[in-house]
């Protein structure tokens, strides 16, 4: 039997976050290339992002043909989030370039699905790369990330969006904290226990 879903935010109806969801005016427009697998899975922050934000695109895909839109971008103001060598990190004090960015483009995917995105979407190396010095703490406990240095989608939007425009992130956490609340509610307790310690 299908479960039926929240029109609105599009969980199922026990795990609706509707509630808790605050709009936010984002004048950096924020472009999600998500891979397909990302869609159906119900922890997935990247749509919170879409229902918050008054600037936000999601692409799904996996190549250059699926991320064609790539190609319309500036490239002098857009950036990826990216961590590589080349990276400008956001949170330098010193870093004045992250003040003319008007696209931030994130990869939603495990680490190895967002390499293979990289890797098949040459228009990618056309725009900068932008990162953190330091990251802050995962507030994400309720998917497991084999990276010490994971953060979810929306807490690495969140994050640029306060260094680039100093945003206020705090809606954005308190959904995530209302997805992690709805998402654990029918666990037993031993089980909740590891994933919220």
């Amino acid at each position: 039997m299908a479960r039926i879903l929240c029109t609105h935010c599009n969980f199922a109806l026990n795990t609706c976050v509707c509630s808790a969801i605050e709009t936010i005016t984002n004048k950096v427009k924020v472009i999600i290339l998500q891979h397909p697998s990302e869609e159906k899975i119900a922890k997935n922050t990247a749509k919170l992002l879409d229902l918050s934000l008054t600037d936000c695109e999601i692409i799904k895909g996996e190549n250059s043909a699926d991320f064609s839109m790539l190609n319309s971008l500036p490239k002098e103001s857009t950036v990826l989030l990216y961590p590589n060598e080349n990276a400008t990190c956001l949170d330098e004090p010193s870093s004045t370039k992250h003040k003319h960015i008007t696209h931030l483009i994130v990869i939603d995917g495990t680490w190895k699905k967002a390499y293979k995105i990289l890797q098949l979407t040459p228009a990618l190396n056309q725009f900068r790369t932008v990162s953190f010095n330091k990251l802050p703490k995962n507030r994400y406990t309720i998917r497991k990330a084999p990276r010490a240095d994971s953060l979810s989608t929306l807490e690495a939007v969140a994050h640029s969006l306060s260094l680039i425009e100093h945003l206020n992130p705090e809606p954005l956490f308190t959904l995530l904290e209302e997805l992690i609340n709805k998402q654990t509610q029918h666990m037993p307790e031993h089980v909740k226990a590891r994933y919220l310690n």
